[in-house]
């Protein structure tokens, strides 16, 4: 199987958005299916890519990005031996602003694109738009509004036996219609992003 992770960059020269930054004291309550356990796996590496600048490679960052039909961020994770046998769900959580003080500016429809990556094909530090991994299977196309809890897809985690190393399951996140800056962290009120939760 392969799960998907993906993806977001925005441009710095955007005005601002709907949805800007508030910080405070965030409200203790999560969106409904918006916990973690500790166990769930957070991103290796996040890469943003741009449509219109296809041979930059960007630097790894904790800030993914996505804007209308340009930038798109990568996610990657591993999938370790130990989930030979179990079931992988790829979560996408995105509470409100007063649900967590992590940042995040939101603006459109919401409509996004999960553009999943062969199994075992990640991203790394030099990967640009031009230089995708090989294309897989994903989550189909999902709208997603702050407030939210989203199982995106769900199923073998994929191990084979006498699977010794992780495994990289990769995917981008794009959109044609909406502007989505975030900061991927768990540790900031509730938690935003893309998890692995494996059972």
């Amino acid at each position: 199987m392969k799960i998907l992770t993906l993806l977001s960059t925005l441009l710095t020269t955007l005005p601002l958005l709907a949805t800007p930054f508030k910080s405070g004291n965030c409200d203790t309550s999560c969106p409904t299916n918006g916990t973690l356990p500790s166990s769930a796996l957070s991103p290796s590496l996040i890469i943003p890519i741009s449509a219109r600048q296809p041979t930059r490679a960007f630097s790894p960052t904790t800030l993914a990005k996505v804007t209308p039909s340009d930038f798109c961020t990568i996610f990657n994770l591993e999938i370790p031996p130990s989930a030979i046998n179990k079931t992988c769900t790829l979560e996408f959580l995105f509470p409100t602003h007063e649900q967590t003080t992590a940042f995040y500016s939101f603006d459109g429809p919401g409509e996004f694109v999960f553009n999943g990556y062969a199994y075992g094909a990640g991203a790394n530090s030099g990967t640009t738009y031009e230089t995708q991994p090989a294309s897989g299977p994903g989550p189909p196309a999902a709208k997603l509004v702050p407030g939210k809890a989203y199982v995106l897809n769900e199923g073998s985690c994929g191990v084979q036996p006498g699977q010794m190393e992780a495994v990289t399951v990769s995917g981008a996140l794009c959109s044609n219609d909406t502007y989505f800056e975030f900061e991927q962290t768990r540790e900031k009120g509730c938690a935003i992003g893309f998890y692995v939760v494996i059972s």
